[in-house]
């Protein structure tokens, strides 16, 4: 029977699967470390799998120092090793698909699949986790997933895949056509059975995402209010992929005790769930306490000792919100007014959002012919919340020389590619009305389906530059999607740059065939955006990068691997925002929470001696345009 005592997810019971998701910075490495460990410790008779999707690992962080049960194994998967790996396995095959049944010859679609097969991290993951299941060597198998955004993309793998494999099934049709028809030959090969055998591990993974039973999200969130619109977000978004979300947890939530500074940050917390308790009505809501040490190594092992049920009308009851005042130390020089491309980046949840929106309102306020627009990269947009503003994927006014634009990637790649289509239609309708080339159009058709995962977000990225050459904004200011995965998408256009340089290699070829003006021109629109984008990324006089972290461990350990890599881009790092800091008081707790912050500042120093650094303490949620305002002024000296 089921204890009320602990979430669903620490019990024994028919899960197979537990992804840990939210917001950026919540936690959520943290406790799906706890999880596995503690079932691991509990039931020494069951093998468990722990694995991180994460592009920016934590795991091995977390767990450091600490000596594993044997009944456990840990993976932080690697996206390049895995497409390597999923390549290896299958090149023979997809080569055979290749050459069957169209015009276009072996090499054109096998330069293009392998410039295209995916190799993003949601989709490695995706295929890798489906084979762990299939395999069945593992009682539980828990998923740290990437922040809100990226975990949607995993949810969506379905979909993706089931185009990619329609996209090579009708390589195959032509072929499979003619082998019936004039051979009577209605037996499945290889090949086909190749494709059935995916499309049954693709199906086989959904039954079990959406099985109740086996199959569930624990959806990690702070008492805060961007963590928390965030987090009503993906729960809703998890319905309509018909998802099971039961249990939610609120990390480090601030205790009861006499403390001024921790009876403010309680009521603030609770005043921010008081939304959330609304809006999700149906999820069991746990609690986790505020720690004075990180929980890290050995401490991981305890952290579920400290879980408590929330009582949803108690905390709607004591949500009075008390402020905090706004305290920032050695603030930072302003960004020069001649740049024309600012980037905030850092681990997810560390305030990147909140620092841009209130960098460009201190910037509107110094400069008010500059003609600045905020521009949001992360899938899981925010700007809207943080501005009290709903902003749309067009530039939407917020001031009158200030914009703000959160982008669907995703739609306006959708629009392409139904453009594509009607375009190719348009013209074998015009040019080929009376040639039956019934299977080589499907080919056709599904050619867009081939491109790699992460060619919207690229064309995406690109609109900064169309904004910058329209001379529409003097500066644009990035709200960018948490390092790792900024990284990978800074890296990306390489990637994006060999499949264009072959689907225009096929299109020149196949001319007289495919001419395709349209697609042609954004195409070559896309390339030419990608080389200005990485020329400006890199003018160091142009371009400047604010690195935001937060005084713990882990965040610091991130901002170095961070700063390293974009030094290897050739993209440097202007200032240091550390965020969220406690200040000294009395109280025991905050005492030794802000000795510990104090040692990572130090650090940080140490690390980055020649790099501005601003510290700021932890207020009030900065929301609406006049808080940022005020928080802009106290940034930048």
């Amino acid at each position: 029977m089921k204890s009320a005592l602990y979430p669903e997810f620490l019990q024994a019971s028919p899960l197979k699967l537990v992804f840990f998701g939210g917001k950026g910075g919540v936690g959520k490495s943290t406790c799906a470390s706890a999880t596995a460990l503690k079932l691991a410790q509990q039931q020494p008779q069951h093998q468990f799998l722990l694995v991180s999707t994460d592009p920016a690992h934590s795991l091995r962080g977390i767990l450091s120092d600490l000596v594993l049960p044997s009944n456990l194994q840990v993976r932080e998967l690697d996206a390049s090793a895995s497409l390597h790996t999923f390549k290896t396995q299958h090149d023979a095959i997809l080569k055979e698909i290749a050459e069957r049944g169209t015009f276009l010859d072996q090499k054109d679609i096998q330069d293009l699949m392998d410039a295209s097969l995916p190799g993003m991290d949601e989709l490695a993951a995706y295929l890798e986790i489906a084979e762990w299941i299939q395999q069945d060597n593992y009682t539980r198998i828990i998923v740290d997933t990437a922040p809100t955004g990226h975990t949607l993309r995993l949810l969506e793998m379905p979909a993706l895949i089931r185009r990619w494999l329609i996209a090579l099934d009708t390589l195959l049709a032509k072929h499979r056509y003619m082998r019936q028809h004039f051979g009577g030959n209605h037996q499945l090969d290889h090949l086909d059975n190749f494709l059935l055998s995916m499309n049954d591990s693709l199906e086989a993974m959904h039954s079990l995402m959406i099985d109740k039973e086996r199959c569930c999200f624990a959806l990690v969130m702070l008492a805060e209010t961007m963590s928390v619109e965030e987090s009503i977000d993906l729960a809703k978004a998890l319905a309509l992929q018909q998802v099971s979300l039961s249990e939610l947890v609120v990390n480090r939530l601030y205790p009861e005790n006499n403390c001024t500074s921790c009876c403010a940050e309680r009521s603030r917390q609770l005043s921010a769930l008081e939304n959330a308790i609304k809006q999700l009505p149906k999820p069991v809501f746990w609690t986790l306490p505020l720690l004075a040490v990180e929980p890290r190594g050995e401490l991981i092992g305890t952290l579920w000792s400290n879980v408590h049920l929330l009582d949803k009308n108690t905390a709607i009851m004591t949500s009075n919100i008390q402020p905090l005042p706004l305290h920032i130390e050695d603030p930072v020089p302003p960004p020069n007014r001649g740049l024309r491309l600012l980037i905030f980046s850092g681990k997810g949840g560390v305030g990147k959002t909140t620092l841009a929106c209130a960098t460009a309102l201190r910037l509107h306020n110094d400069h008010p012919e500059l003609r600045i627009l905020l521009f949001s990269t992360d899938p899981a947009h925010s700007l809207s919340d943080c501005l009290g503003v709903t902003i749309q994927p067009h530039p939407t006014t917020v001031l009158s020389t200030v914009d703000a634009q959160e982008i669907n990637a995703e739609a306006d790649f959708e629009k392409i590619r139904l453009n594509y289509r009607e375009e190719l239609e348009h013209f074998l309708q015009e040019v080929l009305p009376h040639l039956d080339i019934t299977f080589d159009r499907e080919v056709m058709e599904h050619l867009l389906d081939l491109a790699p995962p992460g060619l919207d977000e690229i064309m995406a990225l690109t609109t900064i530059m169309n904004h910058l050459d329209s001379d529409r904004y003097d500066m644009i200011i990035v709200d960018a999607a948490p390092s790792g995965h900024l990284l990978r998408l800074l890296e990306l256009p390489e990637l994006i740059r060999d499949w264009l340089k072959q689907f225009f290699s096929l299109l020149l070829k196949y001319r007289q065939i495919m001419r395709l003006p349209q697609l042609s021109k954004r195409l070559v629109q896309l390339s030419q955006d990608l080389k200005k984008l990485r020329v400006l990324l890199q003018n160091n006089e142009q371009t400047g990068l604010y690195a935001v972290a937060i005084p713990t461990q882990l965040a610091i350990e991130k901002t170095i691997e961070m700063t390293d890599a974009l030094q290897g881009l050739g993209i440097s790092v202007k200032a240091l925002f550390i965020n969220q800091m406690t200040p000294s008081s009395d109280c025991e707790l905050c005492e030794a929470i802000a000795s510990r912050e104090a040692l990572q500042v130090k650090r940080a120093h140490t690390i980055f001696p020649n790099l501005p650094q601003a510290h700021i303490f932890r207020q009030t949620d900065p929301s609406g345009l006049n808080e940022l305002m005020t928080l802009g002024s106290a940034m930048f000296s």
